[in-house]
């Protein structure tokens, strides 16, 4: 119904049916009370300067007044043109009786004033209807523009943030890799395989609309396993429930998190952790990050970073309302809690 009042392909089917409208409109008012067969031209005329004012309406004042906010303006020069086409449809309907042009006064001027009064309703009731459709075809449009803007917007900022999250990313990879070669190189080996297949991910996959939860999970398992050898009282557990396998999310999304996790959980004196689950049920995907907490720091306060600000605000540019963030801390562990509606 909106692409027949607003598309340009239903163009021609719409003046068709404001023609046909116009032309019944015009008929019933007129025809019955003065028949034309006598002078078919000035009835053809009668009913073509009945849509004067429709088509006025529809290409001068609407777009040139209404939609400019000249109300007052609008209102006077509609009220203009519709009392000087009645006149002239008056005027063609004495023309075309032959009672009423040998003389004048013999006019049945109660037909003639209560043909005004209907011509004046039948009009108004057009013009109105066709302005209505002009204005809701202008508040669709603009709505139209208005998403096209924020999407736009949107797509631009995503990819913003979606930039300074690889970076930063990989500047602590390099960073960690850089670490593990002074101190092993055999070791630095195998960091340097792993770093090689964590960004042919990031270049593979970070310019695609979605990913396959599995390869994000992948990802972060080959990430945590990196940081595993580069820390030998490093350890942690992936646990999966759920049809998992069924899910895709934007890529990169859970990095930050995980990341987040790592670079503030490092203890040189007892064991650190991260555990990660990811949990599939009744349309809702549950993440929760949980990581320990370094002794020597149980009383620093932690802001997550440019990493986890990058993060909370494409979630919700991505989910808005449709995802919930919780983050718990206490003196031993950081807990992350997200859940998306799929």
């Amino acid at each position: 119904m909106v692409d027949l009042l607003i598309s340009r392909k239903y163009h021609i089917l719409r003046h068709s049916l404001l023609l046909a409208v116009s032309l019944i409109m015009a008929i019933a008012n007129f025809y019955n009370e003065y028949p034309f067969g006598d002078h078919p031209i000035v009835g053809s005329l009668l009913m073509a300067v009945f849509l004067i004012p429709i088509y006025a309406n529809v290409y001068i004042l609407v777009p040139r007044l209404l939609f400019r906010n000249r109300f007052f303006s609008y209102l006077m020069m509609m009220a203009a043109v519709v009392f000087m086409t009645i006149l002239l449809v008056i005027c063609l309907q004495l023309i075309s009786n032959n009672d009423l042009q040998k003389n004048l006064q013999e006019a049945d001027w109660s037909i003639i004033i209560l043909n005004f009064f209907s011509s004046v309703f039948s009009l108004a009731l057009t013009i109105a209807g066709t302005t209505s459709i002009l204005l809701f075809q202008h508040w669709v449009i603009y709505e139209q523009e208005i998403r096209e803007l924020e999407e736009t917007t949107m797509q631009s900022e995503l990819e913003q943030l979606k930039n300074q999250i690889n970076p930063h990313f990989l500047f602590n990879m390099l960073n960690n890799a850089n670490v593990l070669t002074q101190e092993n190189p055999e070791e630095a080996a195998k960091v340097l395989r792993k770093l090689n297949e964590l960004l042919k991910y990031q270049l593979n996959d970070r310019n695609a609309v979605s990913v396959r939860l599995e390869d994000e999970i992948h990802f972060l398992t080959d990430f945590l396993n990196l940081e595993k050898l580069r820390r030998d009282n490093f350890n942690f557990i992936i646990t999966r429930e759920g049809p998992v396998e069924e899910v895709s999310l934007p890529p990169l999304l859970l990095i930050p998190f995980v990341e987040n996790a790592v670079k503030h959980n490092n203890d040189n004196c007892n064991l650190s952790y991260v555990h990660l689950l990811f949990r599939v049920e009744r349309g809702c995907l549950q993440f929760i990050c949980v990581n320990s907490k370094p002794t020597f720091s149980q009383e620093e306060k932690r802001d997550g970073g440019l990493g986890l600000a990058n993060i909370k605000r494409r979630l919700q540019l991505l989910y808005g309302k449709d995802h919930t963030l919780r983050i718990e801390e206490n003196k031993i562990t950081y807990t992350i809690d997200l859940q998306i509606k799929l």
